[in-house]
């Protein structure tokens, strides 16, 4: 009857709201597998950018806050004179103020001179000088400080005297993204989205100020580090996309060594996706440039290329929507030759015609998976810091030593993890001993 009520006996989410498969992948990414996958090729990315850094050139590495400098100068007229200018002033300041001296001869004179700091602190403040148990303690006291002081000057000065090889340009950039990251999300946690220093503005500084710097200014060392992270995501993003498609789409799982021998088996698949729409820009664009090395001709040079300008616009044309593609589809080109076994060219059609013909429902998306990967960010930061804080504290309670600088060994070994501002860390290896600093670089 018309008249009779009606029950829902349930909704079926999935069909009625398909955004909500999204909120999945949390579950899906934290299976062992993909975590071994994802951790095995951050170390060979990080090996990769580490030895780089120590074959490139001193001249050519970083110079302190070299990235904001970069961005200090970007608003000038002539920008690149500007950077390169105040670059050379940094490094010429560094040399200047250790006389040309190597890091080895500096790392001598800093060690001689705390040793003999340490040395007058032991013989001024000297607790069998005194017969009075107070003055003792008193005497103890000031020469624990002294010396305390002294290894801290030294571990100072020396990194200091470390630029004077220059900065490894992997280290600079690999800092400033991830410190950039967790302003984004630390200012997306407090509400702070709009204005100078917001979750906006960080997003961008993500974006733009780093990769700008690097392949604006480092472009050959940026290029050989992108074509190796390259060859390894090829490989392991590869294999994490595959078992993840397989658990999405038929809920198993598969191991580690099938995930692998089907990402090697589409290697050139997983390599060429988003080299081949990069390719095509180029090419354009040499086209291009051929074309207006015709205005150098006399006379007739300039009216030649202004009759066939529009080529150049059409040209910019398919250039700018290649470009579009690449950037909003590259995150559907793995998924698609995981889910298909297909090549890159159909990844490349795949991912660009979704893109085109559903962008708004790619950007809500998109929008829903960048707030809820937020939430799970924040939650597996916390719950990091929270497991390396209590571990910290239960080790730190069993360690009675102290360092050669009179401070307690275990926070020279590793700092509190609760107070620290990153999870990384520099090691102390002036103030530790040989086996303390083995210790330490192994925790």
């Amino acid at each position: 009857m018309a008249d009779e009520p009606n029950v829902v006996s349930g909704i079926d989410f999935k069909s009625t709201f398909p955004f909500t498969q999204i909120f999945r992948s949390f579950r899906i990414a934290i299976h062992p597998s993909k975590i071994v996958l994802a951790l095995v090729a951050m170390v060979l990315i990080y090996i990769g950018g580490r030895l780089l850094d120590g074959i490139w050139p001193a001249d050519y590495l970083a110079v302190p806050n070299e990235i904001g400098i970069y961005q200090a100068t970007r608003p000038e007229m002539n920008a690149s004179q500007a950077f390169a200018t105040q670059r050379a002033d940094v490094r010429a300041a560094i040399k200047a103020r250790y006389a040309n001296k190597s890091l080895g001869e500096i790392k001598d004179e800093i060690l001689k001179r705390r040793n003999d700091e340490v040395e007058g602190a032991k013989n001024t403040f000297n607790p069998d000088n005194v017969a009075n148990t107070e003055d003792k303690a008193r005497q103890i006291e000031l020469r624990d400080n002294a010396i305390s002081a002294a290894y801290a000057r030294a571990t100072s000065e020396w990194n200091d005297a470390s630029a004077l090889g220059g900065i490894g340009l992997f280290r600079t950039f690999y800092l400033q993204q991830v410190s950039t990251g967790h302003r984004i999300v630390e200012q997306a946690y407090a509400g702070q989205w709009f204005g100078a220093g917001g979750m906006i503005d960080q997003i961008m500084s993500f974006l733009i100020i780093g990769p700008a710097w690097a392949m604006r200014h480092h472009p050959i060392y940026f290029t050989l580090l992108g074509v190796w992270a390259l060859l390894v995501w090829s490989i392991f993003g590869g294999a994490i996309a595959r078992i993840a498609a397989v658990q999405v789409a038929r809920d198993e799982k598969i191991s580690i060594r099938q995930a692998l021998g089907f990402s090697t088996a589409k290697f050139l698949s997983f390599v060429s996706a988003p080299i081949i729409p990069l390719g095509i820009i180029l090419f354009i664009g040499f086209v291009v440039f051929l074309g207006g090395l015709l205005i150098n001709i006399p006379f007739f040079g300039p009216i030649i290329a202004g009759v066939f300008f529009f080529l150049a616009l059409a040209a910019g044309f398919v250039m700018t929507l290649v470009l579009l593609g690449l950037l909003g589809g590259f995150n559907l080109m793995y998924p698609t030759i995981a889910v298909e076994g297909s090549d890159s060219f159909d990844a490349i059609s795949r991912s660009f015609s979704y893109l085109f013909a559903r962008p708004w429902r790619l950007g809500f998306y998109t929008i829903i998976a960048a707030a809820y990967g937020t939430l799970c960010y924040v939650f597996m930061r916390y719950f990091l810091k929270l497991l390396l804080g209590l571990t910290h504290l239960f080790v730190g309670l069993g360690v009675f030593v102290r360092a050669d600088s009179m401070q307690p060994l275990w926070p020279v070994m590793w700092p509190n993890p609760l107070t620290a501002p990153q999870l990384s860390y520099p090691l102390d290896h002036l103030t530790l001993s040989y086996g303390q600093y083995m210790g330490a670089w192994l925790i």
